[in-house]
């Protein structure tokens, strides 16, 4: 369907398709967004992608070691159409390298090396860490651990060859009480003075950037410290910082999740990169969306109390979009999506699931029927800015009007356009989109994704599920002749150039 033979009822066309030229140029400052020739940040952007890994409990849900070939087979296909720039995969030695009391990496082969494989075979870059031990007692540094942990690196490098290891984090959530850290820094700072201390050692401190310190900030700046202190102690050791984030849709919506993700942003050294490790929607419980996450989780056997119940509603790949656009504009160079697949890892109940993924790979063995192993409506806005930002790209801000729930911004690379435009709030805007440099956007694809209720969205796709450009078009944006654009209530239209 074309664009242009629609414009009434979601998005924008230009002059060259004989629409009239009232149509083209409202001279209302105040709908215009404008696409700015100085980047964001001069740190390449590394890209957006979700958590990946696990399936620790694989064998005792499933008698298999891995995956079947035909669930394998559905999860290569799909990755492969979601095209991240970067994934974050967290091991533990219990489950990947060392068990009864033997180091033994070859117990990784049933999962982490074929998923590493995979990424090394499609250009994926990985943050690979650990998610850290049990309780370390009296404060002392677990260096038994270490050892194993940077010779299990050492093999990851040196046997296995995986180059798409870009970095290496070790401990998930320092911070926060139920880590093994327990959000004691001092004991933090030594465990990773001792691992960084055991890299240069084993040749590995030039080979895979380290990144810091992977807190969950919790929506405020009471961790900076966390940031500023490692920042001052290790300085060029560390060579990217990252955090964690679960805004409630308030937050995203109302400003206050991007004046803290600047914040932290602001105070990680110049030229450093940060990453947003991971980023999903946590509700308040007393907020309608609380109320039904919690009634769901309820009703399902299979949901763990960890879950986000809404990954069925088409309007938080919407919800999502905002707050990951919002990162870009906040400076963050990748983004980390929380998560993939629901079969990855089970709650504090082993066999029920964290509920926060694009599908569950383990429904038909497993956990709720053949139909849960279908992909979700977020995959779809989410597959686009995977796609669509990718690894390597520059990016560069929108000015938008002061409308609610509207977040826009652009990336280019190797002399292509991609424009993404949200509206997370109810109402329709019409929009004028131009270019403080003049674009020529040739054939470029426009993609449309618009939440009705439920799980129901428009947003043309194949056979498969993946999405489909709604149309091709040729146009040139400039600073004073824009493009008609109505965006609708709970939407993503996304433009680009890229493949």
């Amino acid at each position: 369907m074309k664009i242009h033979t629609v414009i009434c009822f979601v998005m924008f066309i230009s002059a060259t398709f004989g629409c009239q030229d009232t149509l083209m140029k409202p001279k209302n400052i105040n709908n215009d967004l404008l696409i700015r020739s100085t980047p964001v940040t001069s740190i390449p952007f590394v890209g957006i992608g979700p958590q990946w890994g696990g399936y620790d409990n694989i064998s005792r849900w499933t008698g298999a070691s891995t995956f079947s070939t035909a669930d394998w087979q559905v999860l290569q296909e799909r990755v492969q159409f979601l095209r991240p720039g970067l994934v974050r995969i967290m091991a533990s030695q219990g489950w990947n390298y060392y068990q009864n009391g033997i180091y033994s990496p070859e117990i990784s082969e049933g999962i982490l090396f074929k998923i590493l494989d995979f990424c090394q075979a499609n250009g994926i870059q990985v943050m690979y860490g650990e998610w850290g031990e049990k309780a370390l007692s009296n404060g002392d540094v677990d260096v038994a651990w270490l050892e194993r942990s940077t010779d299990f690196l050492k093999y990851l490098l040196d046997i296995r060859g995986y180059t798409c290891l870009k970095y290496y984090n070790m401990c998930n959530e320092p911070a926060g009480d139920w880590s093994s850290i327990g959000g004691d820094y001092s004991l933090w700072q030594r465990t990773y003075d001792e691992i960084l201390t055991l890299m240069q050692t084993k040749g590995l401190d030039k080979r895979i950037e380290v990144i810091a310190p992977d807190v969950a900030i919790w929506n405020d700046v009471s961790l900076s410290d966390w940031i500023t202190r490692p920042a001052a102690y290790f300085g060029d050791r560390i060579h990217a910082y990252d955090i964690h984030s679960y805004p409630t849709d308030d937050q995203v919506k109302g400003g206050s999740y991007r004046q803290v993700i600047e914040h932290y942003r602001s105070i990680v050294p110049a030229g450093k990169a940060m990453i947003m490790g991971e980023l999903g929607f946590k509700y308040n419980p007393n907020s309608a969306h609380g109320a039904t996450n919690t009634a769901r989780i309820n009703a399902d056997p299979f949901a763990g109390d960890d879950s986000n119940m809404m990954i069925y509603d088409a309007f938080y790949g919407v919800d999502v979009a905002d707050a990951v656009v919002q990162n870009m504009l906040a400076g963050y160079n990748g983004v980390i999506l929380w998560n993939m697949d629901d079969a990855m890892y089970s709650d504090t109940d082993q066999d029920k699931l964290k509920r926060w993924g694009f599908w569950n790979i383990l429904g038909e063995e497993r956990f709720g029927g053949a139909a849960d192993e279908a992909i979700r409506p977020w995959f779809y806005p989410m597959s686009l800015l995977c796609r669509y930002f990718p690894n390597g790209s520059t990016i560069y801000p929108i000015d938008i009007p002061a409308k609610k729930g509207l977040q826009a911004v652009s990336a280019r690379k190797n002399g292509q356009t991609t424009v993404a435009l949200v509206n997370s709030h109810a109402s329709e805007y019409t929009l004028q989109l131009k270019s403080e440099e003049q674009l020529k956007l040739q054939g470029a694809k426009v993609y449309k994704y618009i939440a009705r209720d439920g799980a129901n969205f428009d947003g043309a796709k194949d056979s498969k599920g993946f999405a489909v450009p709604n149309s091709v078009e040729n146009i040139t944006l400039q600073k004073d002749d824009g493009f008609t654009i109505q965006l609708p209530g709970r939407s993503l239209i996304l433009i680009t150039t890229m493949q």
